[in-house]
């Protein structure tokens, strides 16, 4: 049965028209990291905007896959509907037993208004918060600058 369990950690999506996400991937000999900066929810239209930067690792190789929510949902066999705008972990339990050979692998599903970025990865940090950023892309070239 597939699953999708709302992040609590992490600071809400904003989903006002013009905010907007980035993301950069980077390889290292060991490594494969993957930053992405995305605007934050916030209290009032007044509060200038703030972006909120994670960066996921993984030394096997770092899955993402970003499409519309239409396509997305073509991809199951089961009936399966997306949660409302903001951070998700994916789980799809047939049995509910992993095999053992599998590495430790999360699967993160970031859901906008019209789109969905999934990561597989292996560990996760979030970085900073960045304010007064004009864009996504901005923020994320400041943090990892």
């Amino acid at each position: 049965m597939t699953q999708f369990i709302s992040i609590e950690s992490l600071r809400s999506l904003e989903t006002e028209p013009d905010c907007d996400t980035a993301y950069l991937v980077t390889q290292t000999d060991s490594v494969q990291s993957l930053y992405l900066a995305y605007s934050v929810k916030r209290d009032f239209l007044s509060v200038p905007m703030t972006y909120s930067v994670i960066r996921f690792d993984c030394v096997d190789v770092l899955e993402t896959h970003q499409m519309g929510i239409d396509e997305y949902l073509d991809g199951f066999e089961e009936e399966v509907t997306i949660p409302a705008p903001g951070f998700y972990k994916f789980e799809a339990n047939d049995d509910g037993m992993e095999p053992e050979d599998t590495l430790d692998l999360d699967i993160l599903v970031l859901v906008s208004r019209v789109s969905v970025l999934e990561i597989t990865f292996q560990t996760m940090e979030v970085m900073s918060d960045l304010y007064h950023c004009a864009d996504a892309k901005s923020a994320l070239l400041r943090a990892i600058g």
